[in-house]
Parts: C-alpha cells; sequence; structure tokens
C-alpha cells in the first residue's frame, strides 16, 4: 500500500476513535452539564423569587397561619414552585427527587431553601422536570455531534491536502522512476523540496543510477570490445581453414575435421555478432528514423521464412485486419524481432504443426500474437527465457540462448513491452505491445 493511503487511513481511524470515544464519554459530560445548567437556573429563580417576595410582599404567597402553604407549578407540570412550613433545619441544597403534582408523580431536579417570616421557618421548593434536562442534553448532543463531524470533516479535507502538498515530492521521485528501462533515460535532475528526508533519497537515488549507469558502460563497452577483438581473429582462422581446404592436399579425415571446425567458428561468429548487436542496442547506437508498416514487415518475414516451414511441414498463418505504421522505428531490428520468434516457433514446434500471427488494435496499443503448437515452456523457466544464454531445451543444437533476449533488447529499444504464455506441451503465445 503507498505511503499516502496508508498515512490517509490512519488518519480515519484516529477520527473513527475520536467518534467512538465522543459515543462512550460525552453523553455522561452532557449530561452532567445539563443538570449543572439547570442548578443554575433554579439558583437563578430562587433569587427572582426572594426577590419578587420582597417587593409584593410576603402575604401574597404567605398566610399567618403556621400550616399555610404555596404552591404554583407550569400547566405542563415542567416547573414548580412551593413554600411550605419547614419541619427541620435543612442547608440551601440541591437534590434529585420525586413530587406529587396533582396527582402525577414528577422527577424533578429540586432547589431547597430555608428562610423565616414571623419567626416562622418556611421551605422554599424550585423544581425543574428532569424532562428540561433529558431534552437539554438532546440538544447539547446534536450540537455537540455536528460540531465534532463538522471538524472531523474539516481536519480529514486539512490533513488530505497538506499530505498531499508535503508527499509531492516523493510522488515527483517515484514518477521519476517509473518506466526506467535503463539508466540513460533517468533524469538525473533533483527534486525541489525543502523536507530533509526527500532530499535525502532522491540524492541517493540519483547516485546509485550514476554507479548503475557507469556499471552498464562499463559493462557494454567490454562486451563490444572483446565482440571486434573475437571477429577478427575467427575471421582470419576462417580464411585460413578454407584455403587449406582449396588446396586439396588433405586425406579424407583431416577434411572433415576442418569443415567442423569451420562450422564451431561459424557458430562463434554468429554469437559474437549476436552479442555486438545487443550492445549497439543497448548504446542506442541504430538509428530510428524509419516508418515501419508491421503488418506489411510480417509478410515480409512469412515470405523469408518459408523455406523451413515446408522442412518441417509448418503451416503459418497471418490473420492481420488493421493496418498499422510504427515510427519512429528501425526497421532491420524490428524484422530480427519477429523473426527470431517466428523462427523460434518453428524450431520448437511439432510435425505438421501450426503458427497464427494475428494483430489487433486496442485504445492504447497495437498488439501482435505469436502463437504456436510446439513444446511450450515450463512454468519455472518463464521468468528467465529472456537472459542471455538462458537454454532450456539441451538436445536444440543450434541455440545459443541469444535469440529472445534479442528480441527483449529491441522491443525495449522500441519502447514496446513483449509478454508470454505457455504450457508444456500445447504451446506457446508471444506478444508484442506497441503503444499508439
Amino acid at each position: 500500500m503507498k505511503l499516502y493511503y496508508k498515512l490517509t487511513l490512519i488518519n480515519a481511524i484516529s477520527r473513527v476513535t475520536i467518534v467512538a470515544a465522543f459515543l462512550i464519554f460525552v453523553p455522561d459530560l452532557i449530561y452532567k452539564a445539563a443538570i449543572q445548567h439547570t442548578d443554575d437556573l433554579l439558583a437563578k429563580r430562587k433569587v427572582e423569587f426572594i426577590h419578587i417576595m420582597d417587593k409584593m410582599g410576603v402575604n401574597q404567597f404567605i398566610r399567618e397561619e403556621s400550616d399555610s402553604t404555596y404552591a404554583d407549578y407550569t400547566i405542563f407540570k415542567e416547573k414548580y414552585v412551593s413554600i411550605e412550613p419547614a419541619k427541620k433545619i435543612i442547608n440551601d441544597t440541591i437534590v434529585t427527587g420525586r413530587r406529587d403534582i396533582e396527582g402525577d408523580t414528577v422527577e424533578a431536579r429540586i432547589l431547597k431553601h430555608l428562610f423565616k417570616y414571623n419567626n416562622t421557618s418556611y421551605l422554599l421548593e424550585i423544581g425543574e422536570s428532569l424532562q428540561y434536562v433529558d431534552d437539554l442534553k438532546a440538544v447539547l448532543s446534536k450540537v455537540a455531534l455536528y460540531i465534532l463531524l463538522g471538524v472531523i470533516f474539516l481536519t480529514v479535507f486539512v490533513d488530505l491536502s497538506v499530505m498531499q502538498y508535503l508527499l509531492r515530492p516523493l510522488q515527483k521521485i517515484e514518477a521519476k522512476l517509473k518506466g526506467i528501462r535503463t539508466p540513460e533515460k533517468f533524469d538525473y535532475t533533483l527534486v525541489k523540496t525543502n523536507t530533509t528526508d526527500f532530499r535525502y533519497l532522491d540524492r541517493t537515488i540519483r547516485n546509485m543510477m550514476r554507479k548503475i549507469r557507469n556499471t552498464f558502460y562499463i559493462e557494454k563497452e567490454f562486451i563490444a570490445n572483446v565482440s571486434h577483438e573475437l571477429l577478427t581473429p575467427v575471421s582470419i582462422l576462417q580464411t585460413r581453414l578454407e584455403n587449406m581446404l582449396e588446396a586439396g592436399n588433405l586425406d579424407e579425415e583431416t577434411e572433415t575435421k576442418i569443415i567442423e571446425s569451420q562450422k564451431t567458428l561459424g557458430r562463434l561468429k554468429q554469437i559474437v555478432r549476436s552479442l555486438l548487436l545487443i550492445s549497439q542496442i543497448e548504446n542506442n547506437q541504430p538509428p530510428k528514423e524509419d516508418r515501419v508498416d508491421i503488418p506489411e514487415l510480417l509478410k515480409e518475414v512469412k515470405s523469408e521464412i518459408e523455406v523451413r516451414l515446408v522442412e518441417k511441414s509448418i503451416t503459418l498463418e497471418l490473420e492481420l485486419h488493421d493496418d498499422f505504421i510504427y515510427a519512429p522505428a528501425n526497421r532491420s531490428l524490428l524484422y530480427t524481432l519477429f523473426f527470431n520468434l517466428i523462427n523460434n516457433a518453428i524450431k520448437y514446434n511439432k510435425q505438421n504443426g501450426w503458427i497464427i500471427v494475428t494483430a489487433e488494435k486496442t485504445k492504447n496499443e497495437y498488439l501482435v500474437h505469436i502463437r504456436d503448437t510446439g513444446k511450450g515452456i515450463a512454468p519455472e523457466n518463464l521468468k528467465s527465457i529472456f537472459q542471455r544464454f538462458k537454454k532450456f531445451n539441451n538436445s536444440e543444437t543450434e541455440s545459443y540462448g541469444l535469440g529472445l533476449a534479442m528480441v527483449k533488447t529491441i522491443a525495449d529499444f522500441h519502447d514496446a513491452e513483449i509478454m508470454v504464455e505457455s504450457k508444456p506441451n500445447e504451446g506457446s503465445t508471444f506478444t508484442i505491445a506497441f503503444k499508439l
């Protein structure tokens, strides 16, 4: 999973944890806050009521009789005030209790206040139904939840924007590495960033790519030099052997050995030339100045290889319905690519087998499929079939393990992708994907 998505997931989990904590702990806190608010409201009403009694006169509420009482409440019995003679001395307090109001039992928050009038102690009670507390709790819970959700959405949006901004240099570094097949195509320009870790990562990757590039250069130069150096003595030996055969003074056994030696030198020369061609392609030496008609090129390959098809009684069919011209390209190299693939399909095919070459256009690619009814490739060997000198059929003496390596190198040189599917004893399908 990418770092950006991991950070987003962590933030989402943290927000869910906050909401869960809110649902667990906040209701109790809100209830306590509602109770406290109600208590403050009762205390304020007590002060207002006493002020009203002082202004209007206590006689408006209390008669002279010692057992006189006073009660007032709202029509919904949510609030009430009562005055009655005090049976005992108590301190001012606020409690939760039940009161019987006209036959209904109401659970309320009750403020109790003791005062004296004409040497008689009276108990003032001011109550607020707990239904008010529950309603207030519900309102506060909704408001708190909306605020919390708003804050969460806002912080998530801000966090995503900030993460996108902070991780932008990492995305640029990742973009530099995508699709890089050779060190020469790597962008060595440093990414602009104030983050020390990203600067260090970018410099490290750049230095590593430079080392890889230098190593590649040394390897390619070595292969090119060795190839050139080997071709000269091989050609000299071939010429000497030909001169010895032309002299005509050798016995039959010696002539046979010289002919075998010439064949060996020919194979060695072919290997050297293949290595030299691969080295030249990897060094981007061949020009790409051609416009190649792929269907026409495949028809030329079929014509060229017709003799081999007849030798093994193999049928080659071309089903090329879409025209396609690929440019810029190197026509000679693409010819070698298709020739090697079809030649392999013949070489490893069975007698009276089939080879079907189809081409199709998709939205973004032009695909060439080469299917055969040959021996197939074992699943464990599919990953390494494009490696140099890798051979999986020891009985095939004509194979040097360079054909598919050359095919892969030519495909990479043309920014094409090559894929293979195969089943032992059923055949193989090689697909070359050219970008449109």
